[in-house]
């Protein structure tokens, strides 16, 4: 038995000396579904079945491997922390952007949010110490307060700006009031 694998459209040749070669032993022929399913090969496949030559799609992907080393990831993540895009790490380290987002692409969504994480927090402390400095800050605000540290540990990113525009406009309304009984 012989197992012969094709990617690209046999000749009559080529299927001459397959013929040639199954009078004495079984042949497979396996091809590439988008070689197999082509108009151009219909006969040439019909042809080959008549003459006893066994074709199969052949399912096996192709290309090259698309891992790479846990050092090289680490390295690429570091470059990533640092500020550099994909396209220069891709460059520095000699891989196909593709390739290197294929085996760094969870860790850089987990280090986006982690980032939008900690300047959620940044901002949230900077405005806490801000309203406190204006005396705006109360009981109420606190809680509110908590309830967005709350979403952004959740990674609840979403309701954690709502939560935050809520207090926006809170505050908004409140110095609207204090300016009115300043007024008075």
């Amino acid at each position: 038995m012989i197992e012969l694998k094709f990617h690209n459209f046999l000749k009559w040749e080529e299927i001459d000396e397959l013929i040639e070669k199954s009078k004495s032993t079984m042949v497979i022929v396996k091809l590439p579904k988008s070689i197999y399913d082509s108009p151009k090969m219909k006969y040439k496949i019909e042809y080959m079945e008549k003459n006893h030559i066994v074709v199969e799609i052949d399912n096996e992907k192709r290309g090259r491997n698309k891992s790479i080393s846990n050092n090289l990831k680490n390295k690429a993540l570091e470059l990533y922390k640092e500020g550099y895009t994909l396209n220069q790490i891709a460059e520095k380290l000699k891989l196909p952007k593709s390739t290197l987002f294929i085996n760094i692409k969870d860790e850089i969504n987990k280090i986006k949010v982690n980032r939008e994480k900690e300047e959620l927090n940044n901002l949230t402390y900077q405005y806490k110490e801000y309203l406190i400095n204006n005396d705006l800050y109360n009981n109420y605000i606190e809680t509110q307060f908590l309830e967005l540290k709350v979403y952004i540990d959740n990674n609840s990113m979403e309701e954690a700006y709502i939560k935050l525009k809520e207090i926006l406009n809170y505050v908004k309304e409140r110095k609207k009031e204090l300016k009115g009984k300043k007024k008075k």
